[in-house]
């Protein structure tokens, strides 16, 4: 058991204790003469583990003493390698013990559950039946065998025999089983309706020369008796002859003598451990001293430079803060083209809007926020719908990141509330165009690579202006549509962004149409160099989510 004291200190401490001494004192003479008695204290409460280790180290040395007399000053010395040899044989017939507990225990629980014994009550008469061979074995060969060599040959002699017996029956009875197979095959007939007459009866009456299955079983019997006869002699000789191994007066005798000597080298370690800790401590503790006379004779810079640099820290805290550091631009595109509104039923637009302002309820901190509209001209023919963006959040401290998405969200059902599905066409590649530039008009900002680029499109993705009419092109397949978007120019750099596409309506298209628009924005996306994660028919569901 440990000491409290090293418990409770350690020499890596003490350096603190002086360092703190040191400084409260402000003279060294004086936090060394403490540091002293602190030691002192430390070395007086190790004093008890080391008295007890020295007690032990001599009362196992006196042991020590009397067993290497035993053994080596005797006329005859003890032969450490006949020991080893000992030592290793031990180990041998302690396995070949267990394998052959391991086999008798298999063997007589699988005996007893044959017999109808439930597998736990089989396991324990097994345990209960092996274990009577240890303990006769155990008291046979401590009084009767060890004093005969030869009664130990007749033992070994008797256990080959049953084993050699039970194999041969054994044999016997693989080859009977063989016999039996072969005749049975010569009888077979393999085509139906041919000598089914002479083969009946003669599997019926069978050959005088096959053996019968009582003989076979017969014979495997037998043979497992003679086996498990032979493993109970075994292991009751096995048993008896590792006791009579172990317990020889001069392997104990030179096995206890090498465990006092890893006593004695261990407790001897442990006390010089707690001398050197000692040392250690002295030293640590004058290396603490040390390092508080250096912080306090370190010199200091005269009050009128120490003011210069408390006003030019106050003028550069007192400047005007810097633009909104962003982190991430997001644009959003609704489309209000009449191809969304089917007989005045504009619930697919109420639910665009509903999604946009669960995304502005939900901006991340840092964020520059873009809404426009898809219409006949989206990049040039309107004003965008609401330009924002949203301050940096710590911690749990996200009241002004709440304000921005309430002011956000405010002015958003503002600027929307006469808005209305009526725009005859759908231009969704101008409106890809506008984001773009409304990203890249904010430098520096738009220059860093770090700054993550969202865009969302509440649209049915079908667009229809002159020069690109995807009711009518959707007969020629998406690899061609997005030739006829390349060769008219249409085909919008984004390299980097991520688009999530939300309300792709199914309205008036065939399952073949809707899967070519998919299709084609896919391959659109990746052409641009963007990253389409999102291509859904639902923009009910909390958008937001989409993105995770």
């Amino acid at each position: 058991m440990k000491n409290k004291a090293i418990l409770k200190y350690r020499p890596a401490d003490f350096e603190e204790f002086g360092y703190r001494t040191g400084l409260e004192c402000n003279d060294p003479q004086r936090a060394a003469a403490i540091c002293g008695l602190h030691l002192q204290a430390f070395e007086h409460e190790l004093e008890p583990e080391i008295r007890r280790l020295l007690a032990e180290i001599a009362v196992a040395r006196n042991q020590f003493s009397a067993l290497q007399s035993n053994l080596y000053d005797r006329p005859e010395p003890i032969d450490d390698g006949r020991m080893l040899t000992h030592s290793h044989k031990i180990w041998i017939v302690f396995v070949l013990a267990l394998l052959a507990a391991v086999a008798c225990l298999i063997g007589n629980s699988a005996t007893f559950y044959l017999l109808g014994l439930g597998i736990l009550l089989a396991a324990l008469c097994g345990i209960a039946v092996t274990s009577l061979p240890l303990v006769v074995g155990h008291l046979f060969y401590e009084w009767i065998i060890v004093a005969s060599k030869w009664l130990q040959i007749a033992t070994v002699l008797v256990a080959t025999a049953l084993t050699i017996g039970g194999m041969l029956i054994i044999g016997q009875a693989r080859r009977d089983i063989v016999d039996r197979a072969t005749a049975s095959a010569q009888s077979t007939s393999y085509v139906e309706g041919m000598e089914e007459a002479k083969s009946q009866p003669a599997q019926e009456s069978g050959s005088p020369d096959a053996p019968t299955q009582s003989t076979i079983q017969r014979n495997l019997g037998e043979g497992a008796v003679l086996l498990v006869l032979a493993l109970d002699l075994a292991l009751a000789f096995l048993v008896g002859l590792l006791v009579a191994m172990y317990t020889d007066h001069d392997f104990t005798a030179w096995w206890e003598l090498r465990k006092l000597s890893d006593l004695i080298d261990a407790r001897e370690e442990r006390i010089a451990e707690l001398k050197a800790g000692v040392e250690m401590a002295k030293r640590r503790c004058l290396a603490g001293i040390l390092r508080a006379q250096n912080v306090r004779s370190r010199r200091y810079p005269p009050y009128h430079k120490a003011l210069t640099l408390v006003l030019i820290a106050f003028f550069m805290l007192a400047r005007p803060t810097q633009a909104q550091e962003i982190e991430r631009y997001e644009g959003i595109l609704i489309d209000k083209s009449r191809s969304i509104s089917h007989h005045g039923d504009n619930q697919q637009f109420r639910q665009y809007l509903m999604a946009t302002k669960q995304l502005l309820l939900t901006e991340p901190p840092n964020t520059r926020v873009f809404v426009s509209s898809i219409s006949s001209d989206s990049f040039g023919g309107e004003k965008d719908i609401l330009i924002g963006w949203t301050p940096e959040s710590r911690g749990v401290l996200t009241d002004n990141l709440n304000r921005s998405r309430r002011q956000l969200l405010t002015a958003f059902l503002k600027r929307s509330q006469e808005m209305v599905p009526s725009s005859s066409e759908t231009d969704i590649f101008g409106a890809l165009w506008r984001v773009k530039a409304s990203f890249e008009s904010d430098r520096p900002a738009s220059e860093k690579s770090s700054i993550s680029r969202t865009i969302w499109i509440f649209s049915d993705m079908m667009n229809d202006t002159p020069e690109f009419s995807m009711p009518k092109l959707l007969k020629l397949g998406p690899q061609k549509m997005l030739e006829h978007a390349k060769a008219k120019g249409l085909l919008v750099p984004l390299p980097g962004y991520e688009v999530y596409v939300s309300g792709a309506s199914t309205q008036h298209l065939t399952p073949q149409k809707w899967m070519t628009a998919r299709v084609f924005w896919r391959l659109y996306f990746a052409a641009a160099g963007a990253r389409l994660f999102v291509y859904d028919s639902d923009s009910r569901a909390t958008v937001r989510t989409l993105s995770r």
